[in-house]
């Protein structure tokens, strides 16, 4: 199934779709790339989600084959594979900065099914006791491990997080649907869960 062929805005292809995007978006999608590019060579491929899956993991002390690691190490293959699918139309297992864009935008309108998981098992990670809560210092644990700097993912912790200091998997998932698809430049605290712009 090629992801990019569907829209819940009329089913328009990649190209179709690629004029709709603000600078806001882009921004966001610029700011993206660089993080899941997590070797730095300068495009996305199997080997980056690998890498990242793997520093994450050891950022929190959970072994892949335990089942948060796994649940987490599944939803980030998931990520991988519709992304692939939507953009690497020559089938080299490579996705540049343009192709990632493009996919990013058809991927997002599916992101219920195909990005949540990843946010949902991040947060699950996240919540090492399981009380549905997640703490400043483990939300920065994991999303320091992502390639935020320090100080950025915790100011980002404290946009998004309730009085108590303490974030929920809800407040999470919103912020990461805003992040995706939201180009409203009032909503700061989605629009920088990943840090600066």
């Amino acid at each position: 199934m090629r992801f990019g062929k569907y829209s819940r805005r009329g089913g328009l292809s990649a190209l179709e779709g690629g004029d709709r995007m603000g600078a806001l978006l882009d921004q966001k999608y610029e700011k993206l790339f660089a993080l899941l590019d997590a070797n730095g060579d300068g495009v996305i491929a199997e080997d980056d989600f690998e890498l990242m899956g793997g520093r994450v993991l050891a950022a929190v002390g959970e072994e892949r084959a335990a089942a948060k690691g796994k649940e987490y190490a599944d939803a980030l293959m998931t990520y991988w594979r519709a992304l692939r699918e939507t953009a690497d139309a020559d089938g080299d297992g490579r996705i540049d900065k343009g192709e990632f864009r493009q996919a990013l935008h058809q991927v997002s309108d599916h992101f219920d099914m195909l990005i949540g998981p990843l946010y949902r098992a991040g947060f699950h990670l996240a919540d090492r006791d399981d009380d549905g809560l997640v703490g400043r210092e483990d939300f920065v644990a994991v999303i320091s491990a992502v390639g935020v700097p320090e100080a950025e993912a915790g100011a980002a912790f404290d946009r998004l997080a309730e009085e108590g200091g303490q974030l929920t998997k809800d407040q999470l998932m919103t912020a990461a649907a805003q992040f995706y698809r939201d180009e409203d430049p009032a909503n700061t605290a989605s629009h920088l869960l990943f840090g600066a712009l």
